[in-house]
């Protein structure tokens, strides 16, 4: 394996965020995720608080446990037992197959800046990766995409119901979800690895009860030997822990959707557009009934349903959230709130949708008296086979070429060098003119003997089927010469930057490991990334 760097200018918020201009980073607490000495402010600053660490290690070890995870991970959870130790967390909503190659480049992110800062500051420094499983937009999560008839295909697996209820709480039977897995590997091509990792996986779903089960046991056995600790936010027994936070986000509601909106309207001030829609009287705390999460606004008798058909009294709210925390849920807005009290977080690990909605968040957090951790924007890869690079040398292309500009230009520059020779006007001019000619001999044969018109006729035919046979011919030299070449700038496209988006937004790991092998992930720990905002490109 090989790695290169590039620039990629695909976010502005992102790029100034990483830059240190001093318009973005102003809606942040710590300005510089990359300096030593923001990280030394902020373990002093989690000094003064005070988390519900055994409480959490209980929940860590006992979740942990039942998805299979490693004996580091067990360790590493009972580091968080010690009032030093910090964490460093990343989250996604839980993907089938892991969902997109981001996520796996969350994993790592959160695994390497961990062991990062824990050589820095000399404590116990965990990585921790937030599953969201109070989200229950089941549409982006229940697919995957294979590439097929060079595009990218959607692989869905039918929801078991309709009720929006979370992705934890959405159950699942195996039995409809093993043809789905089938039909995916398929879908990837058979290799010397498919039928191992089929059987793998297939064992792994029939321990799995849930989406969130599946992705969580997924993800613990490929980063088994880096401890990396999983937690579910939509888990009951979580939620347990949760009860006098939640309150205190019902008591302060009005405060919390004030200063959301106060630096909302800031963010606009400077040049950009919401990051999170602004709804009037939203509590930014969904609720569950009959199984149903709802989402909650503030009304005139304490809070309801947009549609007005659920309504609750605060007083009646807050007792639920001290008796039945578990019918709770986060909105964006709180749900980096909620981490902050449940979790020493010395910087969260972010995309670039994430930075740029946390940028509205400062504000909330001071409602508080609490900063935002440091945000670290999460490692960004593109992964090249060997397949894919032989194409880019014989195209005199390069990965940044691609990335950047596309192969469009690059397909038209080619096919006006290679443009191949016309053979179809000149076959239908010789066939013309063949058959002129050839009617002097059929006149000839008339003449000699009328019974010859039929055998004159039908060599004619003949002689017309073997222009048409070395017309064949030629056509497959020329597809052979220019439309497979052709074909060939839309492939590496297809791999690279699939449907005009980065490959990590749409490509699933399972698809590279099938054709590498099961070591890829850990090829790609290997390296110590650096968090400079630069693209990583890794030639397997």
């Amino acid at each position: 394996m090989r790695l290169e760097e590039m620039q990629l200018h695909t976010s502005p918020f992102l790029e100034r965020y990483s830059n240190g201009d001093s318009e973005v980073v102003r809606f942040f607490d710590y300005k510089a995720h990359h300096d030593k000495h923001e990280w030394t402010k902020r373990q002093q600053e989690l000094k003064r608080y005070s988390f519900p660490r055994q409480g959490l290690t209980n929940y860590l070890s006992s979740y942990n446990d039942k998805i299979g995870s490693s004996s580091k991970t067990l360790d590493h959870i009972q580091k968080l037992n010690s009032p030093e130790s910090l964490a460093v967390v990343g989250g996604q909503q839980a993907g089938l197959l892991t969902g997109p190659l981001l996520v796996i480049y969350k994993c790592i992110s959160t695994i390497q800046l961990a062991k990062q800062a824990q050589k820095e500051l000399n404590v116990p420094v965990v990585p921790i990766f937030w599953i969201a499983g109070e989200d229950h937009d089941m549409d982006e999560i229940n697919h995957v995409m294979v590439p097929k008839n060079n595009t990218a295909k959607k692989i869905s697996l039918k929801a078991a119901s309709s009720v929006k209820s979370s992705a934890s709480m959405w159950g699942w039977n195996k039995e409809d979800v093993k043809p789905w897995l089938k039909e995916v590997f398929r879908a990837f091509g058979e290799t010397a690895y498919t039928s191992d990792f089929l059987a793998e996986t297939e064992r792994i779903l029939e321990k799995s009860d849930s989406i969130v089960t599946f992705f969580a046991q997924l993800l613990s056995k490929w980063f088994a030997d880096e401890g990396l600790i999983l937690l579910d936010s939509g888990d009951p027994e979580f939620k347990k822990l949760q009860s006098h936070i939640l309150k205190d986000m019902i008591i302060k509601n009005r405060d919390i959707d004030g200063a959301f909106i106060s630096q909302t309207n800031e963010l606009n001030k400077s040049g950009y557009r919401d990051p999170i829609e602004i709804q009037k009287n939203n509590a930014h705390l969904f609720y569950t009934k009959d199984n149903e999460r709802i989402l909650l606004y503030r009304s005139e008798d304490g809070f309801s349903s947009k549609e007005n058909d659920f309504s609750i009294s605060e007083a009646e709210l807050l007792e639920e959230a001290v008796n039945h925390p578990e019918k709770f849920s986060n909105n964006v807005v709180t749900r980096p709130l909620m981490q902050e009290f449940m979790l020493p977080v010395l910087s969260f690990v972010a995309g670039p949708g994430e930075i740029a909605y946390w940028a509205v968040l400062g504000k909330v957090f001071h409602q508080f008296n609490r900063k935002m951790p440091i945000l670290t924007p999460r490692l960004s890869f593109t992964l090249v086979t060997n397949r894919i690079l032989e194409l880019m040398n014989s195209k005199k292309l390069t990965v940044k070429q691609v990335l950047e500009n596309g192969t469009d230009d690059f397909k038209r520059e080619w096919f006006a060098s290679n443009r191949p020779i016309e053979t179809n006007e000149s076959i239908e001019s010789v066939k013309a003119e063949f058959t002129f000619s050839y009617g002097k001999l059929l006149k000839l044969a008339e003449e000699i003997d009328s019974k010859l018109l039929p055998v004159a006729d039908h060599n004619l035919k003949r002689i017309l089927s073997e222009i048409d046979y070395i017309e064949q011919k030629m056509e497959q030299r020329v597809r052979k010469k220019v439309k497979e070449p052709l074909a060939e700038f839309d492939e590496i496209m297809l791999q690279l930057k699939p449907t005009g988006i980065l490959q990590e937004r749409i490509w699933n790991i399972y698809q590279f490991t099938n054709e590498i092998g099961p070591q890829l992930i850990k090829q790609l720990l290997q390296y110590p990334y650096e968090f400079n905002g630069k693209h990583k490109i890794i030639y397997l």
